[in-house]
């Protein structure tokens, strides 16, 4: 298999994402909407609704995957959307907040194509923004009692977000150990995904079955179900990263290794690579500095020597049969089982 296979197919988002992201933006919006002025414009800006002046704009921004699969669970075990909206709200919140945060940590001064908070504002007000992005999340979780949610469930909601932000925070941190370390096995760092990526996606369908008047036996299900699509997910990014197409993704290909981001298929080759090929990368990625142009073509070099695309890609879908085969003990019914495939298929095979 070439290294570009299975990266710049042209598979589409399914449509039914479309629709709850429409639902989640009047909500999503008038979360932020009471923010301080400067504040609130750091928010709305890193969201892409505003220029860093504050003047309304339509900037690209996420995929808003967390909040869209909050709803379409809600609904496949039988709620209303309506029913999950302020958690799935909440998520997106909170998702957000961690980005602010991280790119910080890694120094990243663009995403989707304008500056980061903090390459406009300056690492503390960036760091207050995020702080205050992910305290409207809590803010936010105020409508589950207005809206009728039961105090069981309230309480369930409130449980499964703050254990879910302690294994996000949790996965950031080891994530940010790894940089320092050449040694990190590939279980270590799926282990280190499952908290940073796949909390916050298995939160998402936890929530969405709760709200939505799941039994616990479904509830469950669709939670390891969410977990393992974000393993899957991220995997499937991790590919994108190295291999992904440039015009697609709005970067050069290569480009994680340039920054020698420890992504899985880096991770993997440090662990399969022969002794050569090893002291090389560790000469690489031991350099205090960015890899330039030859380091990067001879780092992709050696991943594709190994195979290290096609072992990520693998991954990416075994964790993909798992979590379709999961969902199957939450018996949904024929239209919402067709829909999580789909969906699931688009995560690991999407060009974006």
């Amino acid at each position: 298999m070439s290294a570009s296979a299975n990266v710049t197919g042209s598979i589409s988002a399914p449509g039914f994402l479309a629709k709850y992201q429409a639902l989640l933006q009047a909500a999503l919006r008038a979360s932020l909407a009471s923010s301080a002025p400067t504040l609130g414009t750091m928010l709305r800006y890193h969201m892409g609704w505003e220029t860093t002046d504050g003047v309304p704009t339509q900037a690209s921004s996420g995929k808003g995957l967390r909040p869209a699969l909050c709803l379409f669970t809600c609904e496949a075990v039988g709620g209303s959307p309506d029913e999950a909206m302020a958690a799935a709200v909440a998520l997106e919140l909170i998702h957000n907040f961690s980005l602010i945060h991280d790119d910080i940590q890694d120094l990243d001064l663009e995403r989707h194509g304008r500056q980061t908070v903090w390459a406009v504002w300056g690492k503390p007000k960036a760091l207050v923004a995020g702080n205050t992005m992910r305290t409207y999340a809590d803010i936010t979780l105020h409508q589950l009692q207005e809206s009728g949610t039961t105090p069981e469930s309230t309480l369930e909601v409130l449980r499964v977000l703050t254990e879910c932000c302690l294994e996000l925070i949790e996965g950031q941190f080891l994530d940010l150990t790894f940089e320092s370390r050449l040694d990190v096995a590939p279980e270590e760092y799926l282990d280190m995904v499952s908290r940073k990526t796949g909390a916050l996606i298995e939160a998402a369908m936890h929530l969405g079955a709760v709200l939505g008047g799941a039994e616990t036996s479904q509830v469950n299900a669709l939670a390891r179900c969410g977990r393992l699509l974000g393993l899957a997910f991220q995997a499937r990014d991790d590919v994108l990263g190295i291999w992904g197409d440039t015009e697609v993704l709005g970067k050069a290909t290569g480009a994680d290794i340039r920054r020698k981001k420890k992504s899985l298929p880096v991770v993997f080759a440090l662990t399969k690579a022969n002794k050569s090929q090893r002291k090389r990368l560790e000469a690489l990625y031991i350099a205090p500095e960015e890899l330039g142009d030859v380091a990067v073509e001879e780092v992709m070099g050696i991943l594709d020597n190994l195979d290290a695309h096609g072992y990520a890609q693998s991954v990416a879908e075994e964790m993909e049969a798992k979590a379709t085969t999961t969902a199957k003990e939450a018996e949904l019914g024929p239209d919402a089982s067709a829909s999580l495939n789909e969906l699931a298929n688009f995560m690991v095979r999407r060009d974006h």
